[in-house]
């Protein structure tokens, strides 16, 4: 048989395995993103949080007064007040620092809970955490989200721990 006479490529069978192989690993990993995906989303999410205590901490001590987290588990969210009750400004757009989970970027980050004394986390002149105005032993969770990450703050240093579960 002369050469010249064959076709080259592939065959249509040969064409159709390699569109199923394909479709076969697409689906592997665009299940493994999407896990990834939550995974990242939590992570974001409570590095933000302790951020965001962080920043409270700082601004009692700079001010000199009292500075307060509320963890809302029922609306999804937290913010920063001061002891007076007006909310500290978010430095980033100037706005009451309210911090909504469960939508936008972080629709599927749901509060799951807190160990916090009616969702509050104070810091007094000095930065020393409060559990709702009273002094705690050892460590506090100040949050747990998805039950999958956990942010934890010691008493007297203020140090925060992340957790997963």
């Amino acid at each position: 048989m002369d050469r010249t006479n064959r076709a080259n490529g592939f065959t249509l069978v040969e064409l159709i395995i390699i569109v199923i192989i394909i479709g076969i690993l697409s689906f592997f990993a665009v299940a493994k993103l999407g896990d990834s995906n939550a995974k990242l989303q939590y992570e974001t999410v409570i590095q933000k949080m302790a951020t965001d205590i962080r920043y409270a901490r700082q601004l009692a001590i700079s001010e000199g007064r009292e500075a307060r987290v509320y963890v809302d588990v029922s609306n999804n969210c937290y913010y920063l007040k001061w002891s007076d009750g007006t909310y500290i400004e978010n430095p980033i757009g100037g706005d009451n620092f309210i911090i909504q989970l469960g939508s936008g970027d972080f629709s599927s980050i749901q509060i799951t809970g807190t160990e916090l004394d009616y969702g509050r986390l104070d810091f007094n002149a000095a930065g020393r955490p409060l559990n709702a105005g009273a002094n705690f032993a050892g460590e506090l969770t100040v949050v747990t989200l998805n039950n999958a990450k956990r942010l934890k703050i010691t008493a007297n240093t203020g140090f925060l721990k992340i957790e997963t579960l």
